[in-house]
């Protein structure tokens, strides 16, 4: 009647992807703040009421960050994306890893979200990911490389 169809968790993970949604435990962990995480538009500590980490979190902002999530595209993959915890290089160097990864049926192009060194992080950045052992070029891309102004979201 209603014309639904089943789909997979990969089909699931993609859609996550390209939004860049975030995943406990990949990219929301006891590893990374929240502000690491990217998730600081959610959390206010301007409210008078306090909540759990409320201090820890305020101590984290005065202590240099290190880490920053980060979007990339992954250039030139023909045979596997990236799944999580590959190394992220720039210049040769060790500078993160990924969290996630995988193809981008709407975008169609290989994604992964990792956490890199904070300076690393701006759009535009170009490093490096191990993907089995194969190095790819990664550029650092705007986060939701698919609808990011949530238009479908929200029609």
């Amino acid at each position: 009647e209603f014309n639904i169809k089943p789909f997979g968790i990969r089909a699931m993970d993609s859609m996550r992807l390209e939004k860049s949604y975030r995943l406990i435990p990949r990219e929301m962990s006891i590893e990374y703040s929240a502000l690491e995480s990217g998730l600081d538009r959610f959390v206010s500590l301007d409210k008078e009421h306090d909540f759990i980490g409320k201090q820890a979190l305020i101590d984290s902002q005065q202590e240099t960050a290190n880490n920053a999530f980060v979007t990339m595209e992954v250039h030139g993959v023909t045979d596997a994306d990236a799944r999580g915890s590959e190394a992220i290089y720039h210049e040769g160097e060790l500078v993160g890893r990924a969290t996630s990864g995988g193809f981008g049926w709407r975008v169609n192009k290989s994604l992964a979200l990792g956490m890199v060194t904070p300076a690393l992080a701006a759009v535009g950045t170009e490093l490096e990911i191990e993907i089995l052992g194969k190095i790819y070029q990664a550029t650092v891309v705007d986060e939701s490389p698919y609808d990011p102004s949530n238009a479908k979201l929200r029609a």
